[in-house]
């Protein structure tokens, strides 16, 4: 299967046959639908109670209509098989519960079920994204602008005792804010906006916050040219959503910190000896980086000053971990092979220890899987990384997709989060949004010549090519 998957895409291929614009069908209205999609999915709340346990969001169903309308298509060299692949371990772990008979089955299928519905972001993503990704970046950007102006009052709302919008948290599929109100407002004062908590939130807006700026610094171009009006909301978008992530105080946020330093960094080297390039270096470098690091340290500093007592995110996460491994590594060879079965680690950690779960999204799935779990996992990782060659955009794509494995892996375990599989969705169809990096840059600190500078400011690959051509002759 890993051989398989490494053939898609093609090596050398950089710009994909099935993800070129000008052969894909443009549908009716199909620009408000993916911006409608890109605001939804980064909705979480409310949602429609369906069981005790589950909810169904907005952003479900259009998922579930978008994946309707992506049946009607070839899937022909596209990667919506990513879908099958990841529920085929969890359909086999299914299948192991219900022949040994060591576990409630009917648990199993409504887990698998709720899994599937979540997944469905994941093709909805891969079939809008190459088709209106302005539109579905301009959806994203007004969620996480509104979840930047929710996260700021709730700051202020906090330090005076009150929470805001409380009303809005009814989903069951995720933590019960209304229940841990009265804790969040007196002890742990950490702004979330309107996500479940601080890491979720986190690990959902991260890779946009970061791709954003990468697009604003020139590393990354998409194919179809953002207007002023759109990069000006994609810059509050990520400066809003970066500054939300450094007051949660979540973990994540070092990471992702981490990652803008380096995009900020390669863009300085890339940067042309100008005036103009000079203030903005001075405005970077000398105003807003330091900032955001005092920003970072006093917000992570205040973090650990909170009692143990109130908050023990970061020591109960990793006992559940170890919880979890431990109870799959004890289970005998069945499920260690198939795993304990979609919907049974829950039950099975609350009767071996103070745990409902283990709080890590990637190691849940593992652990209800098995090896051969596994084994999908490390083929859609090799998949992303021949995408990553074949596309050229080294830097950004790793760092987007290592902030993003880390916010499932140690981050939050809400499988529910459409934010994550969307993020997922875009970097597999990477090629199709994004230019690739182009192998003959100017050095750094040197003028480009006047053809030259023209094309780079257009992002045309075409008339960058045409422009060289003339200069040269």
């Amino acid at each position: 299967m890993i051989a398989a998957l490494s053939q898609f895409p093609e090596q050398g291929r950089t710009d994909p046959a099935p993800f070129e614009r000008g052969r894909l069908s443009h549908l009716r209205g199909g620009r408000a639908l993916a911006a409608l999609f890109g605001f939804v999915a980064f909705i979480p709340y409310p949602a429609i109670s369906v069981g005790e346990h589950t909810g169904i969001q907005l952003g479900n169903v259009l998922s579930l209509l978008i994946v309707a309308m992506a049946l009607t298509v070839s899937w022909r060299n596209k990667p919506f098989f990513l879908l099958p692949l990841l529920l085929a371990p969890a359909a086999l772990s299914v299948v192991k519960v219900g022949l040994v008979n060591d576990g409630n089955i009917s648990l199993c299928f409504k887990a698998l079920a709720s899994l599937a519905i979540s997944l469905t972001a994941l093709t909805a993503a891969q079939f809008l994204a190459p088709r209106y990704s302005l539109s579905l970046l301009g959806g994203i950007a007004w969620a996480v602008v509104l979840h930047t102006a929710v996260g700021f009052w709730q700051v202020y709302a906090f330090s005076h005792g009150k929470f805001p919008l409380l009303f809005l948290y009814v989903n069951p599929g995720f933590l019960s804010v209304q229940e841990t109100a009265p804790t969040i407002v007196r002890y742990i004062q950490r702004p979330f906006g309107i996500f479940p908590e601080p890491s979720a939130m986190s690990s959902s807006l991260a890779p946009w916050v970061l791709f954003w700026i990468a697009e604003l610094f020139g590393l990354v171009q998409l194919k179809e040219r953002p207007t002023r009006w759109q990069r000006t909301l994609f810059a509050v978008a990520a400066v809003g959503g970066l500054g939300l992530i450094i007051l949660s105080r979540s973990g994540h946020a070092m990471v992702t910190v981490a990652a803008a330093l380096l995009f900020a960094l390669i863009w300085l080297v890339r940067s042309r000896a100008t005036m103009r390039g000079f203030l903005v270096v001075l405005a970077v470098f000398g105003i807003a980086l330091p900032l955001l690091t005092m920003l970072l340290i006093r917000s992570m500093s205040t973090r650990v000053e909170i009692p143990l007592d109130v908050d023990q995110s970061w020591q109960s996460r990793a006992k559940s971990l170890w919880i979890g491994l431990k109870l799959l590594m004890e289970g005998g060879p069945l499920t260690f092979i198939f795993g304990m079965g979609m919907g049974m680690l829950a039950p099975r950690m609350a009767a071996a220890s103070e745990f409902q779960t283990t709080w890590s999204l990637t190691l849940s799935f593992l652990y209800q899987t098995g090896m051969i779990g596994l084994f999908v996992m490390l083929a859609i990782l090799r998949y992303l990384v021949n995408i990553g060659r074949q596309a050229r955009g080294g830097v950004v794509l790793a760092a987007l997709l290592g902030v993003w494995f880390i916010g499932i892996t140690v981050t939050t375990s809400y499988s529910q989060l459409l934010p994550l599989w969307v993020t997922l969705g875009w970097l597999t169809v990477w090629p199709g949004v994004c230019h690739p990096a182009r192998p003959g840059r100017v050095a750094a600190w040197r003028p480009l010549d006047p053809a030259a500078a023209w094309a780079m400011a257009n992002r045309n690959d075409s008339q960058y090519a045409r422009a060289r051509g003339e200069s040269q002759n």
